[in-house]
C-alpha cells in the first residue's frame, strides 16, 4: 500500500524508494525480469505524475465544453450565476468581476428597487445587478420580505416608504444600515449618512403605524398627517446632512460588499502611482527574486503576532492596488521603523525586494512612506511646459509667482515649445526652486492648461540587502 500512497501524494522521492521493492517482488512472485519490471514501474511513475482514468477525463472534458459555451453565448447570465455560486468568497469574487469588466460587461451595486436576492442580469440582459442577499448582514429572509412587498406594489419611493411597506420583523436596523452603506438605497435622492441618521425616527415611526394598522386603529394624527409630504416628518438637519468622507463611504462597502462600487481609496493618488511608482502591482509576479522595486497600493489586511522561534514582534500585511495584491512582511528592525504605518486603508509605497515563491508576491521592504511624500523624495527636476507660439506675455510672470507661492528645493525647468517640434530649456535660478506635489501640480495646470506640469524622477533603487533567515515567516505564523 506504501506504492498506492506515494503515487496518489505524488511523493517524488517516496516513489523512488518503491521502485527496489517493486522490481524485487516483480521477480519473486512472478519471474518477471528486471529490465521488463523497471519498464512497468517507469508507467506508474508517469501516471503517478498526473494520472485520470478516461471516465473521468471525458466528464471534465463536457462540463468544460458546456461552460465555456455559456461564457461565449451568455456571458451575463453565466458570470451571474458564477458570482451567485462564490458570493460569499470576496477574492472569487473580486476575479469574476475583474474577468466581466474584461469582457466589458458592467456590475452595477446592488439597488433596492431593481437588484434580485442574488446577481442577475438587469437592464434588458446587458449588466449584471450585484445582489441583496450578498450584502453582508443582510440575510435571504429580509431580502424575500422586501422582494415581496415591491413585487406586490411599486417601487420603493423613500427610507420611510421602504419601512411601511416591508415586515419590520425581517427588516430591522441592522439590515436598513447594510443596504443604505453598500449603496443598495442610493435612489431614495439622500446622501448615505442622511439615510442612516433617519433610520431610527423612520422605524420607530412605521412600527407605531403597522400596531394601529394591526389592532385596527387610526390616530387622529396619523389622519391630520395622511395628506402632509413625507418629508415633513424628518427634520430638515436629517434630511440635509452631507455625505461621509470618501474614504469612510468607500471604507462601508469593501465591508459590506467584498469590493469597491463608487471610487476606490487609490484614484486621488492614480497621479503620484504613475509617475513615481517602478512598476505596478500586476508586474510583481513576473519579476524575478530579489528584484528590487518602489511600487504603491493601498493597505486591505494586516495581521501581527509574535514569532514562537524568536518571541519578537512581526506584522504581515496585504496590500492592493486596483487589480492585484501583494504581501509585506515586517520584523526585527522593520517592525521597529514601519508598524505603525501599516494600517488598513492607508495609501502607502514600498521600496524592497520582490519574493516570488509563494502563490502571491511578497515585498522585504527596505522603506515605507506614505504616497503623498513621493514627490519630495524622488523628484529630481520640474518642468512647466509651453508651446512658444501664442503663449501669453504675462506667462513668465505667472511662473514667478508660481515659484514664489510653491517654494521648495527642486529645481524649475521652463520647457519651450517651438513650432517646429523642438524643444528649449531654460532653468530657472535657484531661488525660485520649488516644492513638487499635487497642490503645485494642480495649481500649475489650473493657471496654464492641462500637461503643463511634468516632473523628472529618480527612478535609482537601493542594492538587496542581507535578510534574515529564510524560514523566518514560516516560523512566526
Amino acid at each position: 500500500d506504501l506504492l498506492r500512497r506515494a503515487m496518489g501524494k505524488k511523493k517524488v522521492e517516496e516513489m523512488a524508494k518503491q521502485r527496489a521493492s517493486f522490481v524485487a517482488g516483480c521477480a519473486e512472485t512472478h519471474d518477471i525480469p528486471e529490465a521488463q519490471a523497471n519498464r512497468i514501474f517507469d508507467l506508474l511513475e508517469k501516471f503517478a505524475g498526473y494520472g485520470f482514468n478516461k471516465s473521468h477525463a471525458a466528464a471534465y472534458a463536457v462540463v468544460a465544453y458546456q461552460t465555456a459555451w455559456l461564457k461565449a453565448h451568455h456571458p451575463v447570465e453565466f458570470l451571474s450565476a458564477m458570482c451567485t455560486n462564490d458570493m460569499g468568497d470576496t477574492s472569487k469574487l473580486s476575479v469574476l468581476i475583474g474577468e466581466a469588466k474584461a469582457m466589458g460587461i458592467d456590475v452595477l451595486p446592488p439597488d433596492i428597487n431593481e437588484s434580485r436576492v442574488n446577481f442577475a442580469p438587469a437592464r434588458g440582459g446587458e449588466v449584471i445587478r450585484y445582489g441583496l442577499a450578498a450584502i453582508k448582514g443582510v440575510g435571504e429572509a429580509a431580502v424575500e420580505a422586501m422582494l415581496e412587498a415591491r413585487d406586490e406594489g411599486e417601487s420603493f419611493t423613500s427610507l420611510n416608504d421602504l419601512c411601511h411597506r416591508v415586515d419590520l420583523r425581517a427588516v430591522n436596523r441592522k439590515v436598513l444600515e447594510a443596504l443604505i452603506k453598500a449603496g443598495a438605497c442610493d435612489g431614495f435622492g439622500h446622501t448615505r449618512a442622511s439615510l442612516v441618521a433617519q433610520i431610527e425616527r423612520t422605524l420607530s415611526r412605521a412600527s407605531s403605524d403597522a400596531a394601529d394598522k394591526a389592532r385596527g386603529q387610526e390616530t387622529l394624527f396619523g389622519m391630520l398627517d395622511a395628506d402632509q409630504p413625507e418629508a415633513d416628518d424628518i427634520p430638515a438637519a436629517l434630511r440635509n446632512m452631507a455625505e461621509w468622507p470618501n474614504a469612510e463611504k468607500l471604507a462601508h462597502e469593501k465591508e459590506l460588499l467584498g469590493f469597491y462600487v463608487s471610487g476606490h481609496p487609490l484614484e486621488p493618488f492614480l497621479g503620484l502611482i504613475d509617475s513615481y511608482a517602478t512598476h505596478s502591482v500586476s508586474q510583481l509576479a513576473e519579476l524575478p527574486g530579489r528584484t528590487i522595486v518602489r511600487v504603491a497600493g493601498l493597505v486591505s489586511e494586516v495581521r501581527r503576532g509574535i514569532s514562537r522561534k524568536t518571541d519578537k514582534p512581526y506584522c504581515i500585511a496585504t496590500v492592493e492596488d486596483l487589480q492585484a495584491e501583494f504581501g509585506v512582511l515586517c520584523v526585527n528592525e522593520n517592525y521597529q521603523k514601519f508598524n505603525e504605518l501599516l494600517e488598513v486603508n492607508q495609501p502607502l509605497m514600498f521600496v524592497g525586494e520582490v519574493n516570488n515563491t509563494e502563490d502571491v508576491p511578497k515585498i522585504f521592504p527596505q522603506d515605507i512612506f506614505p504616497i503623498e511624500d513621493a514627490p519630495k523624495r524622488f523628484t529630481k527636476q520640474v518642468h512647466l511646459r509651453f508651446k512658444v507660439e501664442g503663449m501669453p506675455k504675462d506667462t513668465l510672470e505667472g511662473v514667478r509667482e508660481l515659484a514664489e507661492a510653491h517654494h521648495g528645493s527642486v529645481p524649475l525647468y521652463l520647457c519651450l515649445r517651438q513650432p517646429d517640434g523642438t524643444s528649449v530649456f531654460v532653468e530657472a535660478d535657484e531661488r525660485y526652486n520649488v516644492a513638487p506635489g499635487s497642490e503645485f501640480q494642480a495649481a500649475a495646470n489650473d493657471r496654464f492648461g492641462p500637461d503643463t506640469y511634468y516632473v523628472k524622477v529618480d527612478t535609482d533603487l537601493p542594492e538587496p540587502q542581507r535578510r534574515f533567515h529564510k524560514n523566518v515567516n514560516r516560523d512566526s505564523q
